[in-house]
């Protein structure tokens, strides 16, 4: 904790400039043009100073092993561009799994054997940067870090989609916990940097705890608040209130200017059943969202209560991949940040090959990111097309739009594996469908106590009566069609492990509904 308070205190010192000097549009709009047209330049400025020039770099071990000097990469870039050099590369060894990215797992290729933590992939460059919390969407928490340098290039961001989804001049909220979670104060400062006011942070933590994370959110915000940012304090709304989130929402959309909000897909979903229970109207709402799968489940819930929303693609390791538009063919559509990352598809690698999937692998193009990736495996896919919406990040060559994005990480409980999209269908589309209620009303929850693992299909009360037979036997079946889950379903059914308890789903720190939670007792 007291090394958590040091940081942050050195985090909180180096905000300073960004917050006093805020961003306007056109300032965003060049910085972005100008990455865009410097692409090479800065993959390769990128890999001089923090692969080629940095010895730690697991990256350097890596082309070295492959006898690959960085004037044997500038010539493949010059002559053939980012993303035809990173295929090369590929084929020559040069790639991260998740795993081994994560610190998971060693790196291992002929001939190599590079023990990795997840810091090994740190960028070098960034001074400044604070230590953090992420959610624990896979199952643990992971150490990562926030630079202020990274914040004001993703103000930029913020400036140019609200222009998009004509959001500006909306009151601007947030449903998002305090430190040691990140995605509040990142939604904070990003909006200091670009003078837009935050009218309200809800947070899922309670915020007037005397522990170091809380009392450091709040010198955060008390200092950009001295620097001339119109930052609300957090305050404690828990993830079963929503009710309290509503309320508000409805109270600006009955003034005439409803909010723009951001949170999570399953926090958003709970908000508008809540507006719907307490009869109040949130027309007009602009929900953001991040941090989870945005479906169409999700999305006619969302609708139903004359609301709207755009979802971000992020990695707590990298911040923002891509962001929505106002023109989306899908739900989930949103632009490659191109100016930042490069994209290439390849087969998962290890326990997901043979999937006939082709998964996302990025790589860092500028040097104002918390970690350095070259080739690093997401864990995710889905559909890459290039496509002219005649939007404005359209319009400023932010051309490759992603879409169906999904996770092919394989989940495990007792024993047996699969796939978190064949979990989502069951507990966002196939259960509501058939029983009633909402996606974040069914979740998996594996028991582990004294060595026994069970498996609980949990059930909120706010579906109402229902057959709990009928659920797990729907459930079995529903699992059993999928040939990646038919083992698993054919096993539980055997051994009579699923069975339904009545009760809200677990949240996780980040305010995320997971499909899969792993409950441990001793």
């Amino acid at each position: 904790m007291l090394r958590d308070v040091c940081a942050g205190l050195a985090f909180i010192k180096e905000l300073k400039p960004y917050v006093r000097e805020p961003l306007c549009f056109e300032q965003a709009e060049a910085r972005i043009r100008q990455q865009l047209s410097q692409r090479e330049e800065g993959f390769l400025r990128v890999l001089r100073q923090a692969v080629y020039g940095y010895a730690p770099s697991p990256y350097l071990a890596l082309l070295r092993h492959a006898q690959i000097a960085y004037q044997d990469v500038e010539a493949l870039v010059r002559q053939r561009g980012v993303e035809s050099t990173l295929d090369r590369l590929y084929d020559e060894g040069i790639h991260i799994t998740l795993d081994e990215f994560k610190g998971r797992a060693p790196i291992e290729r002929p001939g190599l054997s590079l023990p990795v933590s997840s810091a090994a992939f740190d960028s070098p460059i960034l001074e400044g940067a604070m230590t953090f919390a992420s959610g624990g969407s896979g199952g643990y928490r992971r150490r990562l870090r926030i630079d202020p340098a990274s914040l004001r290039y993703e103000a930029a961001y913020n400036l140019l989609y609200e222009r998009a989804v004509s959001a500006e001049g909306m009151p601007f909220a947030q449903w998002r916990p305090i430190l040691p979670g990140s995605a509040g104060i990142k939604d904070a400062m990003r909006q200091a940097m670009a003078r837009r006011p935050v009218a309200r942070w809800f947070s899922q933590v309670d915020p007037r705890h005397l522990d170091g994370h809380a009392v450091l959110t709040r010198l955060a915000v008390g200092a950009a608040r001295a620097w001339g940012a119109d930052i609300a304090m957090p305050r404690y709304v828990p993830a079963d209130d929503a009710g309290q989130v509503a309320r508000w929402l409805a109270s600006q959309a009955a003034a005439g200017h409803p909010a723009l909000i951001s949170m999570t897909g399953s926090s958003a979903v709970r908000v508008c059943q809540a507006a719907e229970q307490l009869g109040v109207d949130i027309t007009g709402t602009l929900f953001r969202l991040g941090g989870e799968p945005y479906t169409e489940a999700r999305a006619e819930v969302i609708h139903a209560a004359g609301a709207r929303a755009v979802t971000h693609y992020s990695m707590s390791e990298l911040g923002r991949i891509g962001l929505s538009c106002g023109a989306p063919e899908h739900v989930d559509d949103v632009h490659l940040l191109s100016d930042k990352l490069a994209l290439i598809q390849r087969p998962p690698r290890g326990t997901h090959a043979g999937d006939g999937l082709l998964a996302w692998h990025l790589t860092t193009l500028i040097a104002t990111l918390p970690k350095i990736m070259l080739n690093v495996e997401t864990g995710d896919y889905g559909g890459v097309e290039q496509r002219d919406c005649g939007c404005l990040l359209g319009q400023l060559g932010l051309s490759t739009h992603l879409h169906t994005i999904r996770s092919y990480e394989k989940l495990t409980t007792e024993g047996m594996h699969f796939t978190a999209s064949a979990l989502l269908h069951l507990v966002e589309e196939e259960l509501p469908r058939r029983f009633g209620g909402a996606p974040g009303d069914y979740q998996l929850v594996e028991h582990q106590s004294g060595g026994v693992s069970r498996v609980l299909l949990v059930v909120s009360p706010r579906v109402g009566a229902l057959d709990e037979a009928a659920v797990v036997a729907t459930a079995l079946r529903e699992l059993a069609t999928d040939a990646g889950t038919r083992m698993m379903a054919s096993h539980w059914e055997r051994v009579r492990t699923l069975r339904v308890v009545r009760r809200e789903p677990y949240v996780t720190a980040a305010a995320k509904i997971q499909p899969l939670h792993i409950e441990r007792s001793l």
